[in-house]
């Protein structure tokens, strides 16, 4: 098991020995290449994944088959279908590999087997709570340079690891917005 996500569950809460030995069995490596789906529209999300290396962003298609960009994830970040996870109902959203990636994958069966053997992994929902966490900014009404800033001030690595144009769908303001905003931000 990787540091990381060590790390990650020991914010979540504490394991005993026994316990990280017992979600090492229920994790599944998996490595994904550039452009595989994790997630197809339509299916049920039924796992949540903890992104070793590489990035994944989670979208829909509109009705020009433009990509609208619902979140971007890079390592030491989960992500899931929070709303299909939840509900079990079918995804609106494909999730894909944006680059070759590797992940730990833990199944929702596996989740409640691990309950089962330990209140402890109750504890694990806070990884539910991590992967909303891109709902604040868009529940509240920030101006683009605001939306900027939260991304630099929280995720900056998602500058450094998606294109322009993806950024800009995130934030739900056009490239063009997004190229004058960096430029504000540049300025010295």
């Amino acid at each position: 098991m990787n540091n990381s996500l060590l790390k990650f569950l020991n914010n979540t809460g504490a394991y005993s020995e026994k316990e990280v030995a017992l979600l090492k069995e229920e994790l599944q490596f998996r490595t994904l290449k550039k452009d595989e789906i994790l997630l197809k529209k339509g299916d049920v999300c039924s796992s949540f994944c903890f992104i070793i290396t590489g990035s994944f962003y989670q979208y829909n298609i509109d009705a020009n088959l433009d990509k609208n960009i619902i979140d971007l994830n890079v390592a030491d970040d989960w992500v899931i279908n929070h709303k299909s996870f939840t509900s079990r109902k079918p995804s609106q959203f494909f999730i894909q590999a944006f680059e070759n990636s590797s992940v730990y994958e833990i199944s929702i069966d596996a989740i409640h087997k691990l309950i089962a053997k330990s209140q402890s992994f109750l504890q694990m929902g806070k990884i539910l709570e991590e992967a909303t966490s891109r709902v604040d900014l868009f529940d509240n009404d920030y101006t683009p340079d605001e939306k900027y800033q939260y991304i630099l001030k929280n995720k900056p690595e998602l500058i450094q690891r998606f294109p322009q144009k993806l950024i800009a769908s995130y934030l739900k303001i056009t490239p063009e917005t997004l190229s004058r905003v960096r430029k504000r931000f540049l300025k010295p």
